[in-house]
């Protein structure tokens, strides 16, 4: 039909681009505006292997018209990367926790010089409050049961049924 056009575009394709060493990304498609899958014939298996999606979402596959029964086999293929299983397992807990205090070391050293306005007691309240929280990582915050403590400060923990109580020592 010379005419065909006036139904808009059926399908939109993304991938299949090669990687190289026998790897390439899989090929996507999305059926588009209203068209979906319809089998017509009577009783019959239809399988569709790849990866067929509409686009905005929704079932590529629709009923038959009638009351004929067909199995849908939807097959999406996957492609595994290989990954490498020796040597290093990566950075421990340790290893990330020290390199971010390291980081952040010098600006931890430009608190006092970016806070303007503050009077002293409250320079002083502002960085201890940044110590409880346990934000500086040269002053770890330590908690147990009874006891909090961050660098030079000290907090006891007091607990009952209704209520605990954090002081300062």
């Amino acid at each position: 039909m010379a005419d065909n056009a006036k139904y808009g575009t059926v399908i939109r394709q993304v991938g299949g681009d090669d990687l190289g060493g026998g790897l390439s990304i899989p090929p996507y498609y999305f059926l588009q505006g209203a068209w979906r899958v319809r089998p017509m014939e009577a009783d019959h298996d239809l399988t569709i292997t790849g990866n067929l999606f509409v686009d905005g979402g929704g079932t590529p596959v629709v009923r038959t018209l009638g009351p004929y029964q067909v199995n849908v086999n939807y097959t999406v293929p996957v492609q595994a990367q290989g990954i490498s299983t020796t040597g290093s397992t990566g950075p421990t807990a340790a290893d990330i926790a020290t390199a971010v205090r390291t980081e952040l070391s010098p600006e931890l050293g430009k608190i006092d010089a970016q806070v303007d306005g503050l009077t002293p007691n409250q320079l002083t309240m502002l960085i201890e409050m940044y110590e409880l929280l346990g934000l500086d990582p040269s002053k770890p915050l330590t908690v147990t049961q009874t006891a909090r403590s961050a660098g030079s400060i000290s907090q006891i923990i007091s607990s009952n049924d209704t209520q605990t109580v954090v002081s300062r020592v």
